[in-house]
Parts: structure tokens; C-alpha cells; sequence
């Protein structure tokens, strides 16, 4: 399948990429607290396991929302996901986690196709839009995971640096 969108972000968070993995795997399965702004999980995943879904939604800054099933198709903990993505955004995506000199480099790799008809619709004036507001609901996502990773899985804040 050609994806109409295909989108590369990549993160580097000072926390190892076994502390990173524990957060995105609390979120996964609804056991964390939520530090993703714009995105829920609706449908958490019983476990983090090739099969499992996951159902989210993520609130665009522009207003509107999207609504997708993510399945796992590929897992190697610690250091890779593997979803297809039905819903809303259709296509695949990927996690991969490792090392590096200021502690995890995260990238996070989607290629979808837009299934909701106002959005294929308007695609072709709306891409740079859309894809501006990709890259904001990302930059949320860095953001979030740092600020989770600072106050430890308990949430409470880390009494080293008080003020996050």
C-alpha cells in the first residue's frame, strides 16, 4: 500500500531505553498516567504482545480527531514496535529505541493513508497543514514522556528538579 502520509519523528530523551520502554508500555495497557497531551488510549491493550490492539485517539491542534486501532505485529521489548493501523489513519508504524550518548534516541516512523472523506478530500491543499500538525502533536509527545520520565512512573516529581 503507498501511503499518502509518511512521517519520521525522532525523540532523544535523558532516561534509558528500558526506563523509555516502561512508560510507553504503561501507556499501551492503560497502567501508567496519561503524559501524551492530545493523544488517549481508549481501548488499552490487555498486555504489550504481538496481536494485542489498542485503540487511541489523538486530538489534532487544529480541533479535530482521529480515531485508529493500532495491532502489534512485531515486538522486540526494549527496542522495537510494530503496529498496523486501522481507523482513521490507515497504514503501518513503528517504535525503535536505542542508546546514545544522552540516553535513548527514539524514533518513531508512520506511513498512512487518511481514510476519513473530508481529509482525502482536502489533502491535496491541506497537506502542509496536516502535516505542521503531525509535527506538533510529536513535539507534545517528546515533551510529555520527558516530563514523565523526570517524576518517575509513581508521578510524583522528582525532588532533584522541582519545578516539572
Amino acid at each position: 500500500m503507498s501511503a499518502d502520509y509518511s512521517f519520521e519523528s525522532r525523540w532523544v530523551v535523558p532516561a534509558s531505553p528500558d526506563r523509555c520502554w516502561r512508560e510507553i508500555e504503561r501507556t499501551v495497557t492503560g497502567a501508567g498516567r496519561a503524559w501524551w497531551p492530545g493523544v488517549r488510549i481508549e481501548r488499552p491493550a490487555r498486555a504489550l504482545t504481538p496481536g494485542a490492539s489498542v485503540g487511541l485517539a489523538v486530538r489534532a491542534p487544529l480541533g479535530y480527531r482521529l480515531r485508529c486501532t493500532l495491532r502489534i505485529t512485531a515486538l522486540d521489548p526494549g527496542v522495537r514496535l510494530d503496529a498496523d493501523s486501522t481507523g482513521d489513519l490507515a497504514g503501518r508504524g513503528a517504535i525503535r529505541l536505542r542508546r546514545s550518548d544522552e540516553g535513548t534516541e527514539i524514533g518513531i516512523l508512520w506511513d498512512v493513508t487518511v481514510q476519513r472523506a473530508w481529509m482525502r478530500l482536502l489533502s491535496p491543499a491541506l497537506r502542509p497543514v496536516f502535516a505542521a500538525a503531525h509535527a506538533t502533536v510529536m513535539r507534545m509527545g517528546e515533551r510529555g514522556l520527558r516530563r514523565a520520565l523526570e517524576r518517575g512512573s509513581s508521578g510524583i516529581r522528582n525532588p532533584a528538579n522541582p519545578d516539572r
